[in-house]
């Protein structure tokens, strides 16, 4: 009867030995678990950080109001030259190396390429209209 007790543990330990090496190598994994290879989805991390690149790179981008210094480029004969406060106070009418001619209704001056700004208006100058005018009339006086 002894014998028989020892056989039949002995059978139980290599079956329960042979039913865990069934099993395979790592670790146990729980039906139901976010690790569940049945519940895992394909690896779309490289496939949606393309897509968020993409639409960045496409999407509009708004144009901001406030004022940074003009690049001479951005002086152009025919650009509107705006005041301080966005009103129209003339045209560039020509520009050289150093400054642009800005014509107004009140005559033609000068203007240095670092005097002027630029924001989603187009150009402009640090002065209110009625000083820019002043400077105009000023600047057409003759010497004396």
């Amino acid at each position: 009867m002894k014998m028989l007790k020892l056989l039949a543990m002995a059978a139980a330990l290599t079956l329960g030995a042979g039913v865990a090496h069934a099993q395979g190598p790592g670790n146990p994994v729980l039906v139901g678990s976010e690790n569940s290879p049945d519940l895992r989805g394909p690896d779309d991390r490289a496939k949606n950080l393309d897509n968020a690149r993409d639409a960045a790179i496409t999407r509009p981008r708004p144009t901001s109001s406030r004022a940074r210094p003009a690049k001479p480029e951005d002086v152009v004969a025919g650009a509107e030259v705006r005041d301080s406060k966005g009103v129209v106070i003339g045209t560039v009418e020509s520009v050289s190396m150093a400054a642009a001619v800005v014509a107004s209704p009140g005559g033609k001056v000068e203007v240095p390429l670092e005097a002027f700004g630029i924001n989603n208006k187009g150009l402009l100058v640090g002065m209110t209209k009625a000083a820019f005018d002043a400077v105009v009339a000023q600047a057409g006086k003759p010497p004396g």
